[in-house]
């Protein structure tokens, strides 16, 4: 079975119609996981704390892949690589991008999202990423 970390760009766009069916496939299939970062930036949405808490039992049912230590180390080495390619290559990626994808490579799964960020960082990990759309299209 294959895992799908969905980013937070993937979740604000969960509800486009060109999206939805796969949304539901996912969430159907129980192939769709979170971690840490993910989970701040969803709930940090949040109106109050009835939404906050309906949130968080939402996010509790989806796998959870690490977000620890050997993640933010993970991400330093990536900033790195891009560092080495010159020019401003590392300040190309968010910092909360970087250790999402670190947790989505830890966790061997899909990186499904609608940001370019990850792009670059596949093209430094080789990681697998997936638009949930094709870029520009939302």
């Amino acid at each position: 079975m294959t895992l799908y970390l969905a980013d937070t760009s993937a979740w604000h766009r969960s509800g486009h119609a060109e999206v939805a069916a796969a949304w539901a496939q996912r969430l159907g299939d129980d192939t769709l996981a979170t971690c840490a970062q993910v989970r701040l930036e969803i709930l940090y949405s949040a109106r109050n704390v009835e939404a906050y808490e309906e949130l968080a039992a939402e996010l509790q049912a989806l796998h959870h892949l690490p977000c620890g230590a050997e993640q933010f180390d993970r991400a330093l080495d990536v900033q790195h690589e891009l560092a080495q390619r010159g020019g401003l290559h590392h300040r190309s990626v968010k910092i909360a991008d970087l250790i999402i994808a670190a947790s989505a490579e830890a966790g061997e799964t899909v990186l499904w999202h609608y940001d370019e960020d990850f792009d670059r960082v596949a093209a430094v990990t080789g990681q697998p990423a997936e638009w949930i759309a094709p870029r520009g299209s939302l």
